[in-house]
């Protein structure tokens, strides 16, 4: 006789991470630290805000977390080239951008294609910056990262976007990663660490725990 496997419930968003800490746990957990310098400017753009009424976008995280990244940017700097540009628009010129360099791809949900390309992220990233004239920041990629690089990188200074490969929640999502958020646990020497991030699912601060980024690449922007 076959026995069919159970598919697994994909895990909701975290929204606290202390409190998440505690149901993984089952031990009282507490704030430990959290550092995330870009917070007071980062933006919460999400993919339904870019989607359109004609629904001409598909498969657009890949150009909604650049829009993230550029727009923090601006709010942090003051951009010259994207101060009078609304955010729609910005997204518009990053999405042409991927299409035109064969970065970007804008196909249905229905078909199993499309999306952006992980291999040439760092490329899609850095040709944006070029674009809209952000020249004082570095940018360098990892296809593949553990989470203490990652956390390591944002502490240092960067944004990142990250590349996430069949991550329990997300799937394969393409997110904005800006500060990091440590949860020390009752009788656990080791604290539990998660990254803060714009998921383009959302509006508000989201974070991912680090145990479930195992298969996980970034592109790094950070200041020269």
């Amino acid at each position: 006789m076959e026995i069919k496997r159970r598919k697994r419930e994909p895990e909701r968003p975290i929204d606290n991470p202390v409190r998440h800490a505690g149901e993984k746990t089952g031990f009282e957990c507490k704030l430990l630290s959290a550092d995330h310098p870009w917070q007071p400017y980062v933006t919460y753009h999400t993919t339904g805000e870019f989607a359109g009424s004609d629904r001409r976008f598909h498969k657009h995280c890949g150009p909604t977390a650049i829009t993230n990244v550029l727009c923090t940017i601006d709010r942090r700097d003051g951009a010259e080239s994207l101060l009078q540009l609304p955010p729609t628009e910005i997204f518009r010129r990053v999405a042409a951008i991927g299409q035109h360099r064969a970065t970007y791809w804008s196909i249905k949900d229905s078909v199993p294609l499309g999306g952006t390309s992980y291999a040439l992220l760092w490329a899609y990233v850095h040709a944006c910056l070029r674009r809209f004239g952000v020249r004082d920041v570095r940018t360098s990629g990892r296809l593949v990262a553990s989470p203490k690089a990652m956390a390591r990188e944002i502490r240092q200074g960067s944004l990142l976007i990250l590349s996430l490969y069949h991550h329990r929640c997300y799937g394969s999502h393409i997110v904005v990663a800006y500060g990091t958020v440590e949860v020390a646990v009752a009788g656990r020497a080791a604290p539990r660490l998660y990254l803060e991030v714009a998921d383009g699912w959302s509006s508000r601060p989201r974070y991912i725990a680090a145990e479930d980024l195992r298969h996980c690449g970034y592109v790094a922007v950070r200041r020269k």
